[in-house]
């Protein structure tokens, strides 16, 4: 960090006699920014947030990105330098803000879509975010020829990390699967991914000429030597056989593009042959006790072909299909994937999480997101990177050519079977903005360089002042409306939510319902989970054999108010009628409930659930058997291997003197512990 601050601060000086205070200025904030932007994954706002390892990361992120753009506007209009070049990587990614914008307007849900929720923090919101990240990167850094510092800043922070996750092995059994300061392990084994990529492209950008230089490929190897060994401690699948797929590609490409020296062919190959040999020995011993008690590499033996459409995410696959072929121009809008999951739900997921909202596969992702349009535009971002590595950055290698090739390329693959968050999109950002600066002409770029600082000092004129005190003071003005307009809602909401679910105030439950009202006031994007949380605590929080207080009654009537208002608002969202629906039905109100649960059915006419609901709402509120049998009969026959459906039914038969029809399905298939 000093070296960086101390590069800049010669540079400006020695550059001073065309530069204004103005631009020291607006340079320093954006370097600020850039040297906290790799340290945005340690965030964690403890027990203050809603999602303390998400929400703090994500607001983190936009508020330091929001400063940049304010600056970098000061920046772009003083000289010409900053400003993008048009090129076919900055193309692709307007066209692919463009789409996924208008997708999100025309969607289910255009709200959660910009804004989506505190659980993920994504939404087109993220990505405008991430875009003006990747305009002022490949501008500044590379008028500033700032990159390699701050890449290397990049390792600095991810060695810290790793460290951190390490140490987490501390006295846990074998098998613990670390996650650093990210909160999930798969999130800290795309970031390990990254740096050890990272690493490596470096290491190979050295050679053995000087001792300084053979220092330094020990450095960077022994970084991606510990990289990899906090990978495969958070067992994260989808990211080692992406670590696996993008060396593999690597070696490929140097063993067929590598003409000029015949040795590092040789080693292509020799690596090429040794990651077979090493996955081909895994697969032959993957039935070994060793690899069975062992549960890191368990997880690995567990992956097989035949069992592969019984896969949860296979399934979720299937359900993403048909929500494409319903909507295959602009899908369904960002953050929308929960109304797919919830109209083809298949019953063989009874097992898994019930409200899935991602497809755990990026590409099917954007296609509900956006259609195939938004598909096209995400692929064109991997095709023009990859195009301006081969064919515009010349001052590269073909080795670091096919090191940078395959960085994306396991990336690529182990987005078959994840998501983003905001630590693989602040690198993936990263990594496309580098790409970028090195796909302008050298020679073009260093002689507008060498010309630009040749050019003599020119005063600029009274008027020319002023605008350019208008430009800062207009940016200025532009960071604190962002900031607030963007941010201040969302997190004040946040923090009251997790205050009214855990504070005690003088007043008792008064003080957390004046909470809850006040962050549902703020109407921001987690008012959706506001209104459940209410609903939870408003039963949950009182002593049910006491009876029901006036506070829990003020508690009540505003949970119900709540759910109603959300029901109506989304009337398409099978959860939020399912929420109403159960909540009338468990406070007296069948009928009330009924409407709501009927309506949770229709929209999601395959999930046991609705049917558990709507089978227990007719039983307490109307004993009415026929009509409990119907619902438990459907719930079974969508898949009689779900014991609990099938427990339901068989005591609705009992109870309804069908105790023959019970015996032949428990002779079919017993089940131990069934009482009748």
């Amino acid at each position: 960090m000093v070296k960086i601050y101390s590069l800049v601060f010669v540079n400006l000086c020695y550059n001073s006699h065309i530069m204004n205070m103005h631009k020291i200025l607006a340079n320093a904030v954006v370097l600020t920014g850039f040297i906290a932007v790799p340290f945005i994954p340690f965030v964690i706002l403890g027990q203050t947030t809603f999602f303390p390892y998400i929400v703090g990361k994500n607001f983190a992120f936009r508020i330091v990105v929001e400063i940049m753009l304010s600056a970098w506007i000061v920046l772009a209009f003083i000289d010409p330098v900053y400003r993008p070049k048009i090129n076919y990587l900055l193309g692709a990614f307007v066209a692919f803000i463009g789409i996924i914008t208008l997708a999100a307007i025309f969607g289910e849900n255009p709200t959660k879509s910009f804004w989506s929720n505190f659980e993920r923090m994504e939404g087109v919101v993220t990505y405008f975010h991430l875009f003006a990240y990747f305009i002022v990167a490949s501008t500044v850094l590379t008028a500033r020829d700032f990159w390699r510092p701050y890449l290397n800043f990049h390792l600095f922070a991810g060695v810290i990390m790793a460290l951190y996750a390490l140490s987490q092995l501390s006295g846990a059994a074998v098998g613990f699967r670390v996650d650093g300061r990210l909160g999930n392990s798969s999130y800290l084994g795309i970031y390990a991914f990254f740096n050890i990529f990272l690493a490596v492209f470096f290491m190979v950008r050295e050679s053995f000429t000087t001792s300084g230089e053979r220092v330094r490929i020990v450095i960077y190897g022994s970084i991606a030597l510990l990289q990899t060994v906090v990978l495969f401690y958070t067992g994260t699948r989808g990211a080692i056989l992406g670590l696996i797929v993008g060396a593999g590609l690597a070696t490929i490409l140097v063993a067929i593009f590598e003409t000029k020296k015949k040795m590092l062919r040789v080693g292509a190959v020799g690596v090429l042959v040794s990651l077979v040999i090493i996955v081909g020995g895994f697969i032959a011993v993957r039935d070994s006790a060793f690899v069975k008690d062992t549960p890191l590499l368990a997880r690995f033996s567990e992956i097989s072909i035949s069992n592969f459409s019984k896969n949860a995410r296979v399934m979720v696959w299937g359900m993403a299909y048909e929500g494409f072929k319903e909507r295959p121009l602009l899908g369904w809008g960002m953050e929308n994937f929960n109304y797919v999951f919830n109209k083809y739900y298949d019953p063989n997921m009874w097992g898994q999480e019930q409200w899935f909202d991602r497809a755990h596969n990026v590409f099917f992702d954007w296609l509900i997101a956006g259609g195939l349009p938004a598909l096209l535009a995400y692929l064109s971002l991997f095709a023009c990177a990859v195009y301006c590595i081969w064919r515009r950055a010349d001052e590269l290698t073909v080795l670091e050519k096919s090191v940078l090739t395959g960085l994306l390329g396991g990336y690529f693959f182990q987005n078959l079977f994840v998501f983003d968050n905001i630590t693989s999109l602040i690198y993936f950002g990263t990594i496309l903005a580098y790409i970028e600066s090195m796909s302008r002409h050298k020679a073009e770029a260093d002689s507008k360089s060498k010309a630009e600082s040749k050019m003599p000092a020119n005063k600029l004129k009274a008027g020319e002042e002023d605008l350019t005190f208008i430009v800062s003071g207009g940016a200025f003005i532009l960071a604190l409306v962002l900031i607030y307009t963007v941010n201040y809602n969302g997190f004040k909401q946040n923090t009251t939510l997790i205050r009214a679910m855990t504070e005690r105030g003088g007043d008792g439950p008064l003080y957390n319902l004046g909470l809850f009202k006040d962050a549902i006031a703020y109407n921001s994007f987690g008012t959706a989970e506001t209104r459940e949380q209410l609903s939870s605590f408003s039963i949950n929080a009182f002593d049910q054999t006491k009876g029901i207080s006036d506070t829990q009654k003020q508690f009540i009537a505003l949970a119900k108010s709540e759910l109603e208002k959300h029901a109506f608002e989304l009337p398409k969202d099978a959860r939020y009628q399912l929420f109403a629906g159960s909540y009338f039905a468990k406070l007296g109100d069948v009928e009330k409930g009924l409407v709501y649960l009927n309506k949770a059915l229709e929209l999601s006419p395959t999930k046991q659930t609705m049917l558990f609901e709507l089978g227990a709402a007719y039983y307490s509120g109307y004993k009415d058997m026929v009509k409990t049998e119907e619902m438990f009969k459907r719930a079974y026959e969508l898949a009689p291997e779900y014991e609990q459906a099938e427990k339901f039914y068989l005591q609705i038969l009992t109870a309804n003197g069908k105790k023959a029809e019970a015996e032949k399905i428990l002779k079919a298939r017993p089940i131990p512990n069934v009482k009748l």
